[in-house]
């Protein structure tokens, strides 16, 4: 077995999640006798965990960081690929 490494983990765990929440909401979708308050914590939950998978999955190495200073009352804005912007 290959050894697991952060990228790995990293990239399966989306999944895992996305996963768990597709078997808690087809659990609850055939379900005999399911009252209604369960029925909607079951779909709440299921939602949550897929969303949460969606925002895990999202790329963040390709964010560029950037930064805001006050001078004044003048904003200057840096980001990676341009020079120093002033605002008013």
């Amino acid at each position: 077995m290959k050894s697991l490494t952060p990228e790995i983990i990293r990239a399966i765990t989306p999944m895992f999640m996305a996963t768990i929440g597709a078997v808690i909401g087809v659990a609850v979708l055939v379900s005999p006798n399911i009252t209604d308050a369960k029925w909607s914590a079951g779909l709440g939950l299921a939602g949550t965990a897929i969303a949460g998978a969606a925002g895990l999955a999202q790329n963040s190495k390709n964010e560029p960081d950037f930064s805001v200073k006050k001078r004044g009352d003048n904003f200057e804005v840096e980001t990676p690929g341009s020079e120093s912007t002033n605002r008013d």
